[in-house]
């Protein structure tokens, strides 16, 4: 049985949850503007519960970062990382076509270890919302716990919290096999 890694953190609430989502619209919105022509890629990862960063989570994100970033174009530059309270977050940006950015990001997502708890939303400056899945005529991504459709896992709450970090401790664990969970913080 795996540690669980959500033993530290500073616990977020929806307040701080809504006020991140806000800054990173923002962080968009400027990254754009000063590279109209350029796509970018907002990186973070899917961490429900309370605890959304800790030296854990900071490590999951960094190896998933880097691994992501070498399946993109050598002329991507990571321009802003955050790590904050409320996560971990990148914004790199890139001159190639969106769609083989996001096929690029879905494929990440989809078939790296550390890809299934990330996600990346991939943008330009004259778009309304991030390219999706949808767009590229791909079925929706999927549970990390049991496959099925994962907005619809999230919606019906099919899986708890303790099941959720139970998951996530053992992707942490077979990553990093050997390195010993202590409370770092």
């Amino acid at each position: 049985m795996a540690t669980s890694i959500f033993t530290s953190g500073e616990i977020q609430e929806i307040t701080d949850v809504l006020a991140s989502r806000d800054r990173r619209v923002l962080i968009q919105r400027q990254i754009l503007h000063t590279y109209p022509e350029a796509v970018l890629l907002d990186v973070k990862l899917n961490i429900p519960g309370p605890i959304k960063n800790n030296i854990f989570l900071h490590q999951l994100f960094k190896t998933g970062e880097q691994r992501l970033i070498s399946r993109l174009p050598s002329s991507t530059r990571v321009i802003q990382e955050d790590n904050l309270p409320s996560g971990n977050e990148a914004f790199l940006i890139c001159n190639q076509l969106v769609r083989q950015l996001k096929k690029s990001a879905v494929a990440f997502e989809e078939n790296d270890a550390l890809g299934r708890l990330f996600d990346i939303d991939v943008l330009t400056l004259n778009q309304q919302r991030a390219y999706s899945r949808q767009d590229l005529n791909l079925p929706p991504r999927k549970c990390f716990v049991c496959a099925r459709p994962a907005k619809e896992c999230a919606r019906s709450r099919r899986h708890d919290l303790p099941e959720l970090q139970r998951v996530i401790s053992q992707i942490y664990q077979n990553e990093f096999a050997g390195l010993e969970v202590k409370n770092h913080e």
